[in-house]
């Protein structure tokens, strides 16, 4: 149902016809006072190509809606709210009035595109409830999860639910945002969750995270701080890709702090696992090769290129 707040232009109806508006606009209120919401919205539509003024928007986001056109509806109550800030809270309403429609009808893509407009215009709106169905549906974009992921958050029903979310919202900010958002969200899931496969995913994107922040680390030059970041990834499980990677850059750093001993032992625990055959092991077997050919000739240097 239609706010009065959202259709209070048409208590002014009657003045508005009267003073000089455009055709295409007078016939669409014609139109929609009679109930003819498909002819009034044709009429709106035209009327806003020529003047793109809120108060168009806000006529054409209403009969959009009544004729179910939901995505021409959340489209121009984002307009609304862009040409007009002092009318976002009536913008609002009726991207709120779009999301309870394509929730009755099971619109999920609708129902997103209404709730990512929300959250874009009235992010302390209580759209919980309308979040949680975005959140659920297969297929959304991390973009779209990342505005409304904290009000789904809010709303789910129990514990377990919440950490699943966490670890979603954490694997949105780190596509988005990057790890340094990300690493805290998948280390409360770690200690939270009790359920052993979204322990593992939560895990897996620690050390993800822990891998990408120790190279920034090594990249500036920051090695003490990347042997600890690689060190995390590696407690968390050695033989994986992404622990695989994170050996031999704990090797790099700890090479640069002068402890050859501890990276040719961890160039060596890469190089050890004869079932892998990858970047990685190559990376390792070659520094290994240079550090034991420095070693025996006694030449001072870096093997890191």
């Amino acid at each position: 149902m239609i706010s009065r707040r959202m259709w209070s232009w048409t208590v002014i109806l009657g003045a508005v016809s009267c003073g000089r508006v455009g055709d295409n606009e007078r016939r669409g209120d014609e139109a929609y006072g009679q109930g003819r919401y498909n002819e009034a919205l044709g009429e709106y539509r035209a009327a806003v190509v020529k003047d793109p003024d809120a108060r168009l928007w806000a006529k054409v986001g209403a009969a959009a809606l009544r004729t179910g056109t939901l995505d021409l509806a959340s489209d121009a109550y984002l307009r609304l709210a862009a040409e007009d800030p002092t009318r976002a809270e009536e913008a609002a309403e009726g991207l709120e009035a779009v999301a309870r429609v394509a929730d009755r009808s099971g619109d999920a893509k609708r129902l997103e595109s209404a709730v990512v407009g929300l959250g874009m215009i009235a992010p302390s709106r209580s759209i919980g409830r309308y979040a949680l169905a975005v959140v659920r549906r297969a297929g959304a974009e991390a973009n779209d999860l990342v505005a409304v992921l904290p009000a789904a958050i809010a709303a789910a029903p129990d514990a377990e639910t919440v950490d699943s979310l966490l670890a979603v919202y954490a694997g949105a900010l780190r596509e988005t945002s990057g790890c340094d958002q990300a690493l805290p969200l998948f280390q409360a899931t770690v200690r939270r969750t009790r359920v052993s496969g979204l322990r593992t995913r939560a895990e897996d994107g620690v050390a993800g995270c822990s891998v990408a922040l120790g190279l920034r680390a090594e990249a500036a030059g920051r090695s003490e701080d990347a042997v600890l970041w690689f060190a995390a990834a590696i407690q968390i499980d050695s033989g994986t890709p992404v622990g695989r990677r994170a050996l031999v850059g704990y090797g790099d750093a700890r090479l640069r702090l002068g402890d050859t001993t501890a990276a040719e032992d961890a160039y060596e625990a890469v190089t050890s696992d004869a079932v892998q055959s990858d970047t990685t092991m190559q990376m390792a077997q070659d520094r290994l090769a240079e550090l034991r050919a420095r070693a025996s000739t006694n030449l001072p240097g870096t093997i890191l290129r």
